[in-house]
């Protein structure tokens, strides 16, 4: 009867740490959306711990409890648009689905994450990334190089597959592709896009994948 006991202890301690782990990667996404927020309205230089508690909530301690500073922010904020732009195009490259649609998938994917985080091109073309954090933008530029290569991949499989016409660079129709989005998000940035990003990347799209074929 004392073993059950014991076993029963055992199995709650275990679901309470497994919900304090839970609660802190929670806790962690809260913080770096909040981080992201700020950059989006006020720019990289604005983000500070104080604004990111301000924005996310919750005291300048509870930030400190999860991130040692700003820099491991800025760390984990690359980690997530990482994940979130890259990671995504690679699980897309690797479905079933004919290569213009992942393609058409991965652009609008791409646009609709910067449409929810305006933060995501100011922070990956801010200069205070790429001069004050080199660490940073190196693994920003790994990331990158990884996501012309998904792309390309994409491309010369359905240039192979007879879905794009022959004679097209599958690296240069990359990064073709990767201007239209940058373009897009800068216009986004400065107010240039009235209708907004989805109307700008379906005219877009539609236009790209007429000189695809």
């Amino acid at each position: 009867m004392q073993a059950r006991k014991y076993d029963v202890n055992v199995y709650l301690h275990g679901v309470a740490a497994m919900l304090e782990k839970k609660s802190t990667r929670i806790r962690k996404e809260e913080i770096i959306q909040a981080a992201l927020d700020v950059v989006g309205r006020k720019g990289l230089r604005s983000l500070t711990i104080s604004a990111i508690a301000a924005t996310a909530g919750m005291s300048e301690a509870n930030i400190y409890r999860h991130f040692k500073g700003k820099d491991e922010i800025i760390s984990a904020i690359a980690d997530f648009i990482g994940s979130s732009v890259m990671g995504k195009a690679a699980t897309i490259a690797a479905g079933s689905r004919r290569p213009l649609e992942k393609l058409e998938t991965v652009f609008f994917s791409h646009l609709a994450l910067i449409a929810e985080h305006p933060g995501i091109p100011r922070f990956v073309f801010s200069e205070d990334v790429l001069l004050a954090h080199p660490d940073v933008a190196q693994t920003l530029a790994a990331r990158i190089n990884s996501y012309v290569e998904t792309i390309s991949g994409i491309i010369a499989a359905g240039i192979q597959e007879g879905e794009m016409r022959q004679g097209i660079s599958p690296r240069e129709t990359a990064l073709t592709l990767l201007g239209m989005i940058q373009f897009t998000a800068l216009r986004s940035t400065v107010g240039g896009l009235p209708g907004g990003i989805a109307d700008e990347g379906k005219s877009l799209w539609q236009n790209f994948a007429l000189l695809l074929r």
